[in-house]
C-alpha cells in the first residue's frame, strides 16, 4: 500500500495482482489466488490497517486506502527493512532498497545511475520520465514489477522487452505492442494503456506468454490466433482477464484458445456491431465455461432493434451492456442464465419503449440491476419476476412513466434508487415506499435524487 501516493483510492484488483506478482500469495486448497488476496484483504480491513473506500452491490471491496498515520507507519517501517523507498522530496537521499517509488520526476536520473540494479525488484514511477533515461533501464536485470504511469512513450521501448523476470508491466505508448514483449516470458500481468490513432494490433507472438494472466489494454484491439495454434490445439491455460477485445476477434475459434477466462471485455465500433453481427459475437462466447464478468461496449451505434436468439456462458455472475442497442425482447437470453446476479445496462444497452415481462419470465438468482440512460418508458414486472432481487437502481430514464408497483413486494428487496428520472416514476416510488411501510417493511430503502418532486 506504501508505492501509491497519500489518499489513492487503490483498485483492489490491481493491488492483488501486484501481490500475485511479489509473490506474496502462495495457493490454497480449492481457492484461486484471487480469492486468496480477497481473504487476506479482509483481514487487513478486519485490523483497522486498510480502509475500504468503495464498496460494490454485494458489499464486496471495489477500491481502499490507508489512513494518513498508518502511512507514515508503513513507509517508516518498510524503509527500515528496506523493502520500499517512496520519493517525493528534492532533498531525500537516495537508499539501497528493493522497492521505489516515485512520486516526482526530480530523482529519476540520479536513480538510474545510482541505484543498485542487482537489489530493485519493484520500480513504480508515478509522475514523469524523460525518454533520454529509458536506455539505463537495461541495467536492472531482475526487476520483477515495472509500472510507468503518466507518461507515454512514443516508440516502443524496446529496453523494457531485456527485463526476462518481469512478472507485472504497465505502461503507456502511442506505438502497437512490439513482437519482443514475447521475450517477458515470466510475465503474468502487461497493462498496455495505447494512446495512438488506429485500432492497436496485438502482437502474434503473445501466445507463447504462457504465465500471462491478466492482459489489459486500454482501447479495444484486435488480436488473432495464428493458423499453426488452431491446428496444434494450443490454448493460453493461465488467461483469465482480457480487455478489450474487438468484435472482429471475438471468433469461436480464439474463445476456444482461452478455456479458463473467468474476465472479459468486448468493444467495437458501429461498423463491427451490425445487429447480425453483435448476436453472432455473443453467440461465440459461450464455449467459456468459466467466464463470470462480462462487459460488452459499442460506440456510435444507433439502429432499430431486431430481437435475436444467443447463448452466453452459463456461468455468467455479472453481465453489462453498454450502447449495443439491443431490444428488450433480447432479455429471454439473459433469463436463461442460472447464476446471472447483477445485470447493468448502461447507455441505451438496451432499446425500446417497451418492457413487459409475463408471469413465467424470471431472472431467478438476479439481486442487482442497474438501468442507466435508455429511452423506456413503460415498464410492466412483479415480484413473480425477479424473486431475488436485493438493489434496484434506475437513472436518467426520463421517459420511464413509472417503476411497476408489485416490485414493491419482492420480498428480498433491500435498496430501491432513483436518480434523474420524471416526476411520475419519482411519485411512484415513493408510493412503493408509504405501501411498504404501512406493511411494517423496515428492510427496504428508498433513495430518490434529481426527480424534482
Amino acid at each position: 500500500m506504501g508505492i501509491f501516493p497519500e489518499d489513492s483510492d487503490v483498485n483492489i484488483e490491481t493491488l492483488i495482482n501486484l501481490w500475485v506478482s511479489e509473490g506474496f500469495l502462495g495457493k490454497e486448497m480449492l481457492k484461486t489466488l484471487e480469492e486468496v488476496g480477497r481473504d487476506c484483504l479482509e483481514d487487513l480491513v478486519s485490523r483497522n490497517l486498510i480502509m475500504v473506500k468503495k464498496r460494490r452491490w454485494n458489499s464486496e471491496v471495489r477500491t481502499c486506502g490507508v489512513h494518513d498515520l498508518v502511512r507514515d507507519l508503513i513507509l517508516r517501517e518498510a524503509e527500515k527493512e528496506k523493502l520500499l523507498q517512496v520519493t517525493k522530496n528534492p532533498s531525500a537521499e537516495m537508499r539501497q532498497v528493493r522497492r521505489y517509488s516515485f512520486h516526482s520526476g526530480i530523482y529519476q536520473a540520479d536513480f538510474l545511475e545510482s541505484s543498485s540494479s542487482d537489489l530493485t525488484r519493484t520500480v513504480h514511477f508515478f509522475h514523469g520520465l524523460g525518454s533520454k533515461q529509458v536506455p539505463l533501464f537495461a541495467r536492472f536485470k531482475l526487476l520483477r514489477v515495472l509500472a510507468i504511469l503518466d507518461f507515454t512513450f512514443e516508440d516502443f521501448p524496446l529496453e523494457i522487452t531485456k527485463f526476462v523476470h518481469l512478472r507485472y508491466l504497465q505502461f503507456n505508448c502511442y506505438d502497437d505492442l512490439h513482437r519482443l514483449v514475447s521475450e517477458l516470458y515470466n510475465l503474468q500481468t502487461l497493462i498496455f494503456g495505447y494512446r495512438g490513432d488506429k485500432t492497436p494490433t496485438i502482437p502474434a507472438a503473445i501466445w507463447e506468454m504462457k504465465h500471462l494472466r491478466h492482459l489489459d489494454v486500454s482501447n479495444f484491439f484486435s488480436f488473432q490466433i495464428p493458423s499453426s495454434k488452431i491446428q496444434s490445439g494450443f490454448k493460453l491455460q493461465n488467461l483469465e482477464e482480457l480487455s478489450c477485445l474487438c468484435f472482429s476477434s471475438s471468433t469461436s475459434e480464439f474463445f476456444s484458445a482461452i478455456p479458463n477466462l473467468k474476465r472479459l471485455k468486448i468493444s467495437g465500433n458501429w461498423r463491427e456491431c451490425e445487429r447480425k453481427k453483435i448476436s453472432h459475437r455473443l453467440n461465440n462466447i459461450s464455449c467459456l465455461n468459466k467466464l463470470e464478468i462480462l462487459k460488452v461496449i459499442c460506440y456510435g451505434i444507433n439502429q432499430p432493434p431486431i430481437p435475436c436468439k444467443y447463448a452466453l456462458p452459463i456461468s455468467l455472475k455479472r453481465l453489462t451492456l453498454k450502447r449495443t442497442y439491443l431490444p428488450w425482447e433480447d432479455m429471454a437470453n439473459m433469463m436463461t442464465l442460472p447464476n446471472l446476479e447483477a445485470l447493468i445496462i448502461k447507455r441505451n444497452g438496451l432499446y425500446g419503449g417497451v418492457w413487459i415481462l409475463n408471469d413465467e419470465e424470471k431472472f431467478n438468482q438476479l439481486k442487482f440491476l442497474l438501468i442507466d440512460w435508455t429511452n423506456l418508458e413503460h415498464w410492466e414486472a412483479g415480484s413473480v419476476n425477479f424473486p431475488n432481487l436485493q438493489c434496484l437502481v434506475v437513472k436518467r430514464c426520463r421517459y420511464l412513466e413509472e417503476i411497476p408497483k408489485d416490485v414493491g413486494e419482492i420480498c428480498s428487496l433491500e435498496s430501491l434508487k432513483l436518480d434523474d428520472c420524471s416526476i411520475s416514476a419519482a411519485k411512484s416510488v415513493k408510493e412503493i415506499q408509504e405501501d411498504q411501510e404501512n406493511m411494517g417493511n423496515e428492510i427496504l430503502s428508498v433513495h430518490i435524487h434529481n426527480c424534482c418532486i
